[in-house]
Protein backbone atom coordinates (compact mmCIF):
# COMPACT_ATOMS: atom_id res chain seq x y z
CA UNK A 1 0.00 0.00 0.00
CA UNK A 2 1.39 3.34 -0.81
CA UNK A 3 1.38 5.60 1.78
CA UNK A 4 2.90 9.16 0.27
CA UNK A 5 4.90 9.91 -2.91
CA UNK A 6 6.96 12.98 -2.53
CA UNK A 7 9.59 15.02 -5.35
CA UNK A 8 11.86 17.66 -5.18
CA UNK A 9 14.05 19.41 -7.20
CA UNK A 10 17.05 21.60 -5.88
CA UNK A 11 19.38 23.86 -7.91
CA UNK A 12 22.88 22.77 -7.91
CA UNK A 13 24.59 25.90 -8.27
CA UNK A 14 22.19 26.97 -4.62
CA UNK A 15 24.05 24.08 -2.73
CA UNK A 16 27.63 24.43 -4.43
CA UNK A 17 27.16 28.21 -3.16
CA UNK A 18 26.10 26.76 0.25
CA UNK A 19 28.31 23.93 0.69
CA UNK A 20 31.35 26.37 0.95
CA UNK A 21 30.48 26.19 4.87
CA UNK A 22 31.73 23.84 6.46
CA UNK A 23 28.89 24.22 8.79
CA UNK A 24 26.10 23.94 6.28
CA UNK A 25 28.06 20.42 4.80
CA UNK A 26 28.59 18.95 8.36
CA UNK A 27 24.68 20.13 9.23
CA UNK A 28 22.75 18.72 6.27
CA UNK A 29 25.68 15.83 5.37
CA UNK A 30 25.77 12.78 6.46
CA UNK A 31 29.63 11.42 6.29
CA UNK A 32 28.71 8.66 4.08
CA UNK A 33 27.00 11.13 2.03
CA UNK A 34 30.03 13.45 1.87
CA UNK A 35 32.20 10.76 0.92
CA UNK A 36 30.29 9.37 -1.76
CA UNK A 37 29.89 12.43 -3.07
CA UNK A 38 33.95 13.45 -2.81
CA UNK A 39 34.73 10.41 -4.66
CA UNK A 40 32.39 11.99 -8.14
CA UNK A 41 33.65 14.58 -10.00
CA UNK A 42 29.82 15.92 -9.96
CA UNK A 43 30.37 16.53 -6.28
CA UNK A 44 28.22 19.67 -6.26
CA UNK A 45 24.91 17.62 -8.12
CA UNK A 46 25.59 14.66 -5.96
CA UNK A 47 24.80 17.23 -2.61
CA UNK A 48 22.13 18.31 -4.85
CA UNK A 49 20.83 15.04 -5.46
CA UNK A 50 21.03 13.72 -1.75
CA UNK A 51 19.34 17.29 -0.69
CA UNK A 52 16.64 16.55 -3.39
CA UNK A 53 16.20 12.68 -1.67
CA UNK A 54 15.78 14.00 1.96
CA UNK A 55 13.11 16.81 0.81
CA UNK A 56 11.47 14.03 -0.98
CA UNK A 57 11.02 11.68 1.95
CA UNK A 58 9.92 14.45 4.10
CA UNK A 59 6.94 15.12 1.52
CA UNK A 60 6.14 11.45 1.20
CA UNK A 61 6.20 10.89 4.77
CA UNK A 62 4.20 14.13 5.42
CA UNK A 63 5.87 15.68 8.04
CA UNK A 64 8.46 18.37 6.78
CA UNK A 65 11.96 18.62 6.38
CA UNK A 66 12.20 20.01 9.57
CA UNK A 67 10.43 17.57 11.61
CA UNK A 68 12.29 14.52 9.59
CA UNK A 69 15.63 16.23 10.47
CA UNK A 70 18.25 16.32 7.90
CA UNK A 71 20.53 14.17 9.11
CA UNK A 72 18.22 11.35 10.12
CA UNK A 73 17.33 10.15 6.63
CA UNK A 74 20.62 10.03 4.52
CA UNK A 75 21.06 8.64 1.13
CA UNK A 76 23.61 5.63 1.02
CA UNK A 77 24.02 2.87 -2.55
CA UNK A 78 23.86 -0.41 -2.94
CA UNK A 79 26.70 -2.71 -4.05
CA UNK A 80 25.67 -2.15 -7.77
CA UNK A 81 25.28 1.66 -7.00
CA UNK A 82 21.31 2.44 -7.02
CA UNK A 83 20.71 5.04 -4.10
CA UNK A 84 18.70 4.13 -1.24
CA UNK A 85 17.50 5.95 1.96
CA UNK A 86 18.86 5.03 5.45
CA UNK A 87 16.73 6.15 8.50
CA UNK A 88 18.28 7.25 11.94
CA UNK A 89 16.49 4.16 13.81
CA UNK A 90 16.77 6.57 17.11
CA UNK A 91 14.65 9.26 15.51
CA UNK A 92 11.25 9.08 17.30
CA UNK A 93 9.63 10.63 14.34
CA UNK A 94 10.60 8.53 12.15
CA UNK A 95 9.50 5.23 14.13
CA UNK A 96 6.04 4.74 12.28
CA UNK A 97 8.13 4.35 9.13
CA UNK A 98 10.85 2.32 10.30
CA UNK A 99 8.90 -0.89 8.58
CA UNK A 100 7.96 0.84 5.20
CA UNK A 101 9.47 0.42 2.70
CA UNK A 102 11.06 3.17 0.29
CA UNK A 103 11.71 3.27 -3.43
CA UNK A 104 14.22 5.82 -4.22
CA UNK A 105 14.82 7.98 -7.74
CA UNK A 106 18.07 10.86 -7.80
CA UNK A 107 18.88 12.14 -11.06
CA UNK A 108 21.04 15.45 -11.81
CA UNK A 109 21.76 17.11 -15.10
CA UNK A 110 22.88 20.72 -15.72
CA UNK A 111 22.26 22.84 -13.19
CA UNK A 112 19.22 20.94 -11.33
CA UNK A 113 18.80 17.63 -9.23
CA UNK A 114 15.60 16.03 -8.78
CA UNK A 115 14.56 12.96 -6.70
CA UNK A 116 11.50 11.05 -5.93
CA UNK A 117 10.53 8.82 -3.37
CA UNK A 118 7.93 6.48 -2.67
CA UNK A 119 6.49 5.21 0.47
CA UNK A 120 5.18 1.83 1.01
CA UNK A 121 3.52 -0.01 3.80
CA UNK A 122 3.57 -3.54 4.69
CA UNK A 123 -0.15 -4.45 3.77
CA UNK A 124 -1.58 -4.35 7.40
CA UNK A 125 -4.77 -2.95 5.32
CA UNK A 126 -7.71 -3.69 7.86
CA UNK A 127 -7.90 -1.27 9.50
CA UNK A 128 -8.67 -2.21 13.02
Amino acid sequence: MILGIGLDMCDVRRIARACESERFIRRVFTEEERTHAEAKSSRNAHLAGAFAAKEAFAKAVGLGLARVGLLNVSVGHTDCGAPILRLNENAPQLQPFLRSRFHLSITHDGDYASAIVICESECECAEK
